[in-house]
């Protein structure tokens, strides 16, 4: 407010008489339109004021949403994390029921061949189900030995097969989505090097 104040005194000051040129013949004139001048200019700013404030609040709101948009997301990712297993865990439950009602076999003295029928079926139960997961079985046997899939377990120096050759998996291994879970163990033929003979 005293702002305001000054600039009308300084307003008052140029327009006194003795500021006044002999052009200004109307003083009381210049005055009031100076004063004109100076409200439109007020509300001009106050205007702008308020037009500044809303762009504020504006931000303010943009910028709290979008972190309570980082928060969801996080949340959901999170929960996505700890509980994205959920269904293949309950379609591997069926599987151990499966292995409870083989050991009960077991223990009530069943037929052997009648109980390793019933673990293969459930062995044939549980690739099948990982193949539906995307898991796959890596080639072995006979293939060519290729480190992104194969991991040498031993060495067969036999003679009896082209070199790089895997002649024997000891485990099996598995891809997940083209990605290796686990490389095959295996024993790969080499020819004898003539330095060691």
């Amino acid at each position: 407010m005293s702002n305001e104040r000054d600039i009308e005194m300084d307003l008052e000051k140029q327009n006194a008489p003795e500021h006044l040129s002999e052009g200004d013949d109307q003083p009381e004139e210049r005055v009031e339109e100076t004063k004109d001048e100076v409200s439109l200019l007020r509300e001009q700013l106050e205007a702008e004021r308020i037009k500044a404030e809303e762009y504020y609040n504006k931000y303010l709101r943009a910028l709290a949403d979008a972190e309570n948009q980082r928060k969801r997301w996080q949340k959901d990712k999170d929960e996505l994390l700890r509980y994205g297993n959920m269904p293949l865990l309950k379609k591997l439950l069926p599987l151990v029921d499966d292995f409870k009602r083989a050991k009960a076999a077991i223990e009530q003295g069943g037929d052997v061949s009648s109980l390793l029928k019933g673990v293969e079926m459930i062995e044939k139960r549980l690739l099948d189900l990982l193949v539906q997961e995307g898991v796959k079985a890596i080639p072995a046997e006979g293939e060519m030995f290729d480190p992104r899939f194969h991991e040498a377990f031993s060495i067969d120096e036999s003679g009896q097969y082209p070199d790089g050759t895997i002649v024997q998996e000891f485990q099996t291994g598995y891809t997940y989505q083209e990605r290796v879970l686990r490389p095959s163990m295996v024993v790969v033929a080499q020819t004898r090097s003539t330095d060691e003979e």
